[in-house]
């Protein structure tokens, strides 16, 4: 292919032609992983959550200033067992418990929405309960939503699955 080239020339020629090969190579496979392994980074419902953020923070600071508090069992948890465990959920408003229609778990992870669980908790005398499997250590971005009278209150954080 190089026979006419000076041996040195030759060799630095094979070498682009070597080099050119694996990077169009390394393209194609990055492609097909890309290809592969897809997940998008946004949620389904973008456009209606643009929409109403306005609206959803002004919900947040009125259920605020009206003394609305969210607290768990896992709050002064430092690690949480890797495996089922149980949460139960309080919702107070000025220091004492009050009921909300619904309360919704989110385990999410940073910038993936791949492993995103949420998982409805069930009506209980003391607030509301349920079991979550942890079935991946880490660290979890942990959302606790209620609904209270169709307004939503929402409280974040974080926990460590070992």
């Amino acid at each position: 292919m190089f026979k006419e080239l000076h041996p040195s020339l030759r060799n630095a020629m094979y070498v682009v032609l070597f080099s050119f090969t694996a990077l169009v190579a390394a393209t194609f496979y990055t492609i097909r992983l890309t290809y592969k392994n897809f997940e998008p980074v946004m949620d389904k419902n973008y456009y209606e959550i643009g929409l109403n953020y306005e609206k959803a923070i002004e919900n947040q600071k009125e259920l605020l200033k009206q003394g609305y508090v969210l607290k768990s069992n896992w709050d002064n948890l430092n690690l949480i067992p890797f495996g089922e465990s149980e949460i139960s959920v309080q919702l107070e408003k000025g220091g004492t418990v009050t009921s909300a229609k619904s309360v919704v778990v989110y385990l999410e992870r940073n910038a993936t929405t791949k492993n995103t669980v949420h998982y409805n908790l069930k009506p209980n005398a003391n607030g509301f309960s349920g079991k979550i499997p942890l079935l991946e250590k880490g660290t979890w971005n942990l959302r606790l939503v209620a609904d209270i009278d169709g307004k939503s209150f929402e409280r974040e954080g974080k926990i460590s699955v070992r």
